[in-house]
């Protein structure tokens, strides 16, 4: 009667062990899961990292992109110059490098 006793035991035991291991599992999923929502969350920039849009140069971005979504045609003819001029100051740069496309190679 006791092993009978002793084995109910050990197999409650193991079963309580092993719903703490899951338990512990899922809040590290969680957990995980919360940490990457907030990365994405405080990311500081809406452009691609190849852009190097901090600081003036974002702000430049975004101005440009407003007038370029304006209604009004003359403010986005200049929101247009005004990104091509950026984008043609960045391509002067002695640091600019020009990266085919990986599915045209253009």
């Amino acid at each position: 009667m006791s092993d009978l006793f002793l084995l109910e035991e050990f197999i409650k035991e193991a079963l309580l062990d092993e719903a703490k291991r899951k338990s512990k599992k899922a809040k590290k999923k969680k957990a995980k899961k919360k940490a990457a929502s907030k990365r994405g969350k405080s990311k500081k920039t809406k452009y691609p990292s190849q852009y190097k849009a901090t600081g003036k140069r974002g702000k430049k971005l975004d101005k440009a992109t407003a007038l370029a979504k304006s209604s009004d045609p003359a403010e986005r003819k200049r929101g247009y110059e005004e990104r091509e001029a950026m984008e043609r100051a960045e391509r002067e740069k002695k640091s600019f490098k020009n990266v085919p496309r990986h599915d045209t190679k253009k």
